[in-house]
This record gives structure tokens, C-alpha cells and sequence, in this order.
């Protein structure tokens, strides 16, 4: 054999050495970067054996970068304790949590039950140390983006999940009906429901939509928003105050509305205990100015946005929104318009809610203020508050009032607890909650109707209607002169004692605390 063949043989030899090497060199660092991995990831337990539990665990062995490493499965039904769903195992039922996070060492458990109760969230919250435990959630069916990765849409628990509220059930075949093609106005458009019944009545094809705020960056936003969904959606912005009639009047001629929705509305109860002339303007005579122009125009019908705090008001938010219903009740016997009223709790997540206020002093480790430690109110969230608001300008006759079955109120005690657990925190070590008295004009306890017996049901079990039965009410709107004589004279310390000749069922707050304190 020649020295150059030698030499090639020598050459190949090397390079094939050479490649054998990098070879073992890459898998033994993938080995090792495997187990460093698996030593980095954090310690699982899925919570929900059914079908979206299976789908999770279906997507974590495909997914490469699922940085979790699922120990196993908990399971309420006995019939699936021991089986293996893709090599996991099931463990035990949820009263077995605290154990297995203990054996195990689990630092994450993941609900993934789409349709689990909030009775049972809180019942796994209470099981569980949340300082040393992280809970995440996924959403509930009505939440899941169609053809999205489950792995995608696990989320923090929210408060939410811990009231109850879901979206309606709504006849969405009847508001088709009653939409599609037609010209809606929402006033407040860029307020707390305005923007979300835009977003639900866009689903229904209506033939133009008019958005009508003072606040124009919310509002151009939501325009923004609205355009890139639904592209064919014929949708307007127009700045402007429900107080001003002449501006008012020119959209109504402009655009000739068929049906409004009347949102706008000073809603915040301590400010409005000091400018009650600022809730007078807005929420009586600026609504008043809806009111007149719906029925000039020949508006099909008219829906307005009520609160349970209209009910034997103890503030002068509640009493001006309480004429407004009354408003209402006494164009219905005159107009052709179908005027009606819908009255509901508290929004969650909206700019004027304790939610919000709440995680903001969580954010910044500051205590939570509470009023009184046994204070309660009814809790909705914002698309099931606007599912209502559209559900009853489908089903009236006119002259209703329109409530939503609100289910149980909830403690402000016990929702700021809720709050300070679902941030990991401790009450009494990271932070604390202080009593710091009720405000003016502040109820203890909020009602929804005048008589629940009387209440009529509807096709949908959540919605009933109350009547308008109290003719010495309507009587009193009269006095609405008497309030704006003292608004032209700036004699504002007045306007409260003739609020009480407008709506005799405003009373103040230590008259009705005291009944149930």
C-alpha cells in the first residue's frame, strides 16, 4: 500500500473519529441539559381528569417548551383514582391536596375544569397553602378561543372565579331580530357597559352603530377595536354631553336612531354626595333630553341602564337615577316609543368598583380600606351585565323594569380576603385590612327590587320584571322645576331636601343601616 493511500485511510479514520465524538459529545450534553431541565421545572398537579384535562396533557408531551413537569392528576370521581391518562396517574380527589403537594413537593396546580363551580375553587383555595402553592385556571367554556392551544389559555385565577358570575344565556335568535339592520345610539359609549354592549350588538349586524362620550380616547379606541373585528360594521364616535339638547337633537336628526341604549350617567356615590348638582344635571335632566328626543324622533325603543342603588336610596346617585327611572315610566304611558329600565349590582372591573381599587393597594403592599366589616353588594361582570341590557330591549312591551336574578351578595370583608390570597399574600403578616367607617350616602346592604315576590318571571330564568306601581312618585316629578330654579341660582345645599320631595322613597343612610346593622 502506497503512503498516500495510507494517508487518506489516516484521514478518514480521524474524521470519522472526529464526528463520533461530537456526536456523543452533543447527546451527553442534551442528557444533561434534559435533567437540568427537568430539575428547573416546576412540580404540576392538574386538577380534572375529564376531557380538557386530557387535552392538556395531551399538548404537554408534544410541546417542547412546556416548562412543567406534571407529577399527576386529581380527580373527584373514585372510578378514575389509579388510571393512567399519557403516563400520569391519578392521584387522589382534591381532599387529598394537601398531601400530595407535601409528598410531592408541587408548587403549581392547574384547575382544568372548564365547568368547575366557584363554590369548588374556593373550597381548593381553602385546601391549599397559596404562599407556597401557585393556582392557575382554565378558562371557563363560554372563555376557550375556539382552535387555541389549551396550554396557551391556563391563567391566574381571578376574582371571577371566585363569585360565580357567568355570561348569560341569552335568545340570541330574538335580539337578531330585533337588531340586525337597525340604527342603535349608546350614550356613555366609552363608560363601564357602554363599551361592551358596542362589542355584543356589533355580533347582530346592525345597520350603523353611533358611539356617543365625552371621552374621546376611550371611544376612538373602541372604534379601533370594533373596525378590525368586524370589518363590514358601519360604526360612528361622536363627541358629546347628554346635557347639551341642541347637540343632542342634531344626532338625532343626523342619524335617526332606532333603538337607544342609555348608559351615560354620573355613577360614583361619594363625589356625587359633594356635587350634587353635577348627578342632578347629568343623570336626571341629561337624561331627561334622551328621553324627549327618542319619542320626537320616533325612536323604536328605549333602554336605560339603571342600579340597584335606585332602590330605597340612601345617596343622591341612586335617587337621581331612581327619577330617571321614573322618567321613563311617565313617557312609556304617553309615547309610542317602548321605554324601559334594566337594574342591576355592581360591575366588576369597572373604573369606579373596589376591585380595581383594591389590587391596585395590593400591587403596592399598601392595607386595604374596607368601610364597615359587614357591608355587602351584588357583583356582576361586564358582559353579563350588558347580555342583560340588550336581553331586555328585546322582550319588553314598555313600562318595565328589568332585573337580573343577582344570586347571593357578597362581603367586602370577604372579597378583599379573596384578593390578598389570590396575590400569594398573607392577611396580617404582608398586609392588613382597616375599617375605616361608611361614607355619606352609603348603604350597608343593597337592594334589587321593592317586592321580589312580585316579581315576574321571563323566558330567561335570570331575568324578572318589576313593575312601576308607585303613581305618587310620577306625581312628584313637578318638583323637577323647583330643582332647576335652584341649579340656575347656585343654591346647591337646597337641591337634596328637593331630591326627597321627588322620590319619597330617599331616605338617609342611618334610617335604613340601622334596620339590619
Amino acid at each position: 500500500m502506497s503512503l498516500f493511500s495510507l494517508i487518506v485511510i489516516f484521514e478518514i479514520i480521524f474524521l470519522l473519529l472526529g464526528r463520533f465524538t461530537f456526536k456523543i459529545r452533543r447527546t451527553l450534553e442534551s442528557i444533561q441539559q434534559r435533567k437540568k431541565n427537568k430539575c428547573n421545572r416546576k412540580k404540576v398537579l392538574i386538577i380534572g381528569a375529564g376531557e380538557a384535562g386530557e387535552s392538556l396533557l395531551r399538548e404537554s408531551i408534544k410541546n417542547p417548551n412546556f416548562k412543567l413537569e406534571i407529577v399527576g392528576i386529581v380527580d373527584d370521581d373514585p372510578r378514575k383514582k389509579n388510571m393512567v391518562i399519557y403516563g400520569k396517574k391519578v392521584l387522589g380527589c382534591r381532599f387529598d391536596l394537601p398531601r400530595l403537594i407535601d409528598e410531592y413537593r408541587i408548587e403549581e396546580i392547574i384547575i382544568a375544569i372548564p365547568s368547575m363551580r366557584s363554590k369548588e375553587v374556593k373550597e381548593i383555595y381553602k385546601l391549599i397553602d397559596t404562599e407556597k402553592v401557585a393556582i392557575k385556571i382554565l378558562p371557563s367554556y363560554d372563555e376557550i378561543l375556539e382552535g387555541s392551544s389549551f396550554i396557551n389559555q391556563i391563567r391566574d385565577v381571578k376574582v371571577e372565579d371566585l363569585l360565580g358570575r357567568s355570561i348569560i344565556g341569552v335568545n340570541s335568535r330574538n335580539i337578531a331580530g330585533r337588531i340586525e339592520g337597525k340604527v342603535i345610539f349608546i350614550t356613555g359609549g366609552a363608560g363601564s357597559i357602554g363599551p361592551e354592549l358596542s362589542r355584543q350588538i356589533a355580533k347582530y349586524n346592525p345597520k350603523r352603530l353611533i358611539n356617543i362620550d365625552l371621552n374621546e380616547n376611550e371611544i376612538y379606541f373602541l372604534e379601533l377595536e370594533l373596525k378590525r373585528k368586524y370589518k363590514g360594521l358601519d360604526i360612528v364616535s361622536e363627541i358629546g354631553n347628554i346635557r347639551e339638547y341642541g347637540k343632542m337633537e342634531y344626532l338625532f336628526n343626523k342619524y335617526n336612531p332606532d333603538i337607544v341604549f342609555h348608559a351615560a350617567a354620573h355613577k360614583h356615590v361619594p363625589l356625587m354626595e359633594h356635587n350634587p348638582e353635577e348627578a342632578i344635571k347629568n343623570n336626571i335632566f341629561g337624561t331627561k333630553n334622551i328621553i324627549d328626543l327618542s319619542d320626537i324622533y320616533g325612536v323604536e325603543r328605549f333602554i336605560l341602564v339603571s342600579t340597584d342603588k335606585a332602590v330605597n336610596p340612601t345617596n343622591i346617585m341612586g335617587a337621581t337615577k331612581r327619577t330617571a327611572e321614573l322618567l321613563v315610566e311617565e313617557k312609556n304611558k304617553s309615547s309610542k316609543t317602548k321605554f324601559m329600565a334594566t337594574r342591576f349590582g355592581n360591575v366588576l372591573g369597572s373604573s369606579g368598583s373596589v376591585i380595581p381599587l383594591f389590587k391596585k393597594l395590593i400591587e403596592e403592599r399598601k392595607n386595604i380600606t374596607v368601610t364597615h366589616p359587614e357591608i355587602t353588594r351584588y357583583f356582576m361582570t361586564i358582559p353579563e351585565a350588558a347580555s342583560l341590557v340588550i336581553e331586555a330591549g328585546t322582550m319588553s312591551n314598555g313600562g318595565e323594569v328589568f332585573i337580573l336574578d343577582m344570586g347571593e351578595p357578597i362581603k367586602i370583608m370577604d372579597l378583599a380576603k379573596n384578593l390578598i390570597k389570590l396575590s400569594g399574600l398573607i392577611l396580617g403578616e404582608d398586609i392588613d385590612i382597616e375599617i375605616t367607617g361608611l361614607r355619606p350616602g352609603e348603604k350597608l346592604y343593597e337592594e334589587l327590587l321593592y317586592d321580589v315576590d312580585n316579581a315576574e318571571k321571563t323566558d330567561n330564568k335570570k331575568i324578572f320584571i318589576g313593575k312601576f306601581h308607585d303613581e305618587d312618585e310620577v306625581n312628584n316629578l313637578v318638583y323637577l322645576e323647583e330643582l332647576k330654579d335652584i341649579l340656575k341660582v347656585h343654591e346647591y345645599g337646597k337641591l337634596k331636601e328637593v331630591l326627597k320631595k321627588v322620590v319619597v322613597t330617599f331616605k338617609e343612610p342611618e334610617e335604613v343601616n340601622g334596620r339590619r346593622g
